[in-house]
């Protein structure tokens, strides 16, 4: 931005350092706001951020009060909605986008400083209030390409599958943009009074489009998360979901709104979500797992009564599915999903059918197993057991050994049930000596 001007020291590197952090540490404070809209903030959550960075502090007259903040806001906000008529029609126009939150930086900077130099206030107030204390955005970087069999899965084995819901979602960002800009359009020729001639488009509004176009947006991924149910049902939070597409669009280059989503990122998009989802898993769960467990989630979350009723409702005056388009009968392709579900069954049944987030319990050895080697096992141990008042004893080891030993009272009980035993005995003992 134009705003900052680090010196002659600083480098082009430097500079889109400290505004990808500003942007990081404003859409902290956005997403916390509403994680739907992370390109407007609110006063209250404006507040916070000054709160946060100190920027409040009345001392003897000197200084900012929460009155001053609120009239610096809502001063900006007006301003901005007066020279441009048409931000009266957005949902509230009374929310400060990043480069009025920039503005409104570099009005307060004196009033926080009022003894510095005029020329470097706002430098001072980003360096040692708004950088290092503000909350920001925390983007752990990562890769399709680190993770063992998480490239192959997503690029090779799914690709098709995902391809057909990425331009589902892609076409839908492509359809609210087109109607964005007729919108402009007609506002400019109200503001005319319907008089004169109006460009349909403006050659910037015309290249946006184009560049856009295949691309997806904040509001379709956000869509994405609902229908699949990952918002839903709690495996991420709404703000989590907002964090993840926001990390995987890459850095911000200035203006006022987040980078639209190429095909390459919804990958990693994915593997964000199933990182996060699955952040308590089992330490033996890998990532090529964790992902596996996402997506079969999301592929339950399309096969249910629920969603089929969904897909005959529609949203809105826009049907969710186009059963011509399905690769299987029957599949009504809810948002496009019909290769995607072809695809999830056949890798959940070569993995039979398994819970990808359990860990597998080796097959344990069985009885006759253990006894044989207890049976046949180097060393000895001694096993005693008492039937009727005969112990018998037992040696496991190499050869068996079992030997006996009875009591007076159990032998005197024996003689007198089996009297002929006395005659063995007595031919015995003649025998030994």
């Amino acid at each position: 931005t134009d705003f900052i001007n680090m010196g002659e020291d600083g480098d082009d590197e430097k500079k889109a350092g400290i505004e990808n952090e500003l942007w990081n540490i404003y859409t902290f404070y956005t997403l916390h706001g509403n994680p739907l809209c992370p390109e407007f903030l609110k006063n209250q959550q404006f507040m916070k951020l000054a709160k946060d960075c100190q920027m409040i502090k009345k001392k003897q007259g000197v200084g900012l009060t929460s009155a001053d903040l609120s009239v610096v806001f809502a001063s900006e906000t007006q301003r901005k909605k007066a020279e441009n008529k048409t931000m009266a029609k957005r949902a509230n126009p009374n929310l400060m986008t990043y480069s009025e939150f920039l503005n409104v930086l570099m009005v307060l900077a004196p009033k926080v400083y009022p003894k510095e130099d005029p020329d470097t206030v706002f430098q001072k107030l980003l360096l040692e209030n708004i950088l290092p204390l503000a909350a920001h955005r925390i983007i752990h970087k990562v890769s399709i390409a680190d993770e063992e069999g998480v490239e192959e899965l997503l690029t090779v084995t799914f690709k098709r599958g995902l391809e057909d819901l990425f331009d589902y979602y892609s076409d839908v960002a492509d359809r609210r943009r087109k109607l964005l800009a007729a919108q402009e359009v007609q506002d400019t020729v109200k503001l005319k009074g319907g008089h004169g001639q109006v460009q349909v488009t403006s050659k910037q509004r015309a290249k946006e489009l184009r560049d856009s176009k295949g691309l997806i947006g904040y509001s379709e991924f956000m869509n994405f998360c609902q229908d699949f149910k990952l918002i839903a049902l709690s495996q991420v939070t709404t703000i989590q979901a907002g964090d993840i597409f926001l990390s995987s669009v890459g850095e911000h280059h200035g203006g006022d709104s987040s980078r639209d989503m190429s095909f390459e990122q919804f990958y990693e998009c994915l593997l964000r979500l199933a990182l996060t989802a699955h952040a308590g898993a089992h330490p033996e769960i890998t990532t090529d797992l964790k992902l596996k467990a996402l997506l079969l989630f999301m592929w339950k979350a399309v096969n249910t009564d629920d969603a089929s009723a969904k897909a005959v409702n529609g949203r809105g005056t826009r049907s969710v599915c186009d059963a011509s388009k399905s690769v299987k009968s029957g599949d009504l392709n809810l948002y496009g999903s019909s290769q995607f579900n072809l695809i999830m069954q056949d890798v959940w049944a070569k993995d039979g059918f398994r819970e990808y987030l359990q860990p597998i319990e080796e097959e344990g050895e069985d009885g006759q197993t253990v006894l044989d080697r207890m049976l046949n096992t180097d060393g000895t141990r001694t096993f005693s057991f008492v039937n009727e008042g005969i112990t018998q004893s037992f040696e496991l080891g190499s050869p068996s050994v079992v030997s006996s030993t009875v009591s007076t009272s159990a032998l005197g009980k024996l003689l007198q049930e089996r009297p002929s035993i006395v005659q063995t005995l007595v031919d015995s003992l003649k025998e030994e000596y």
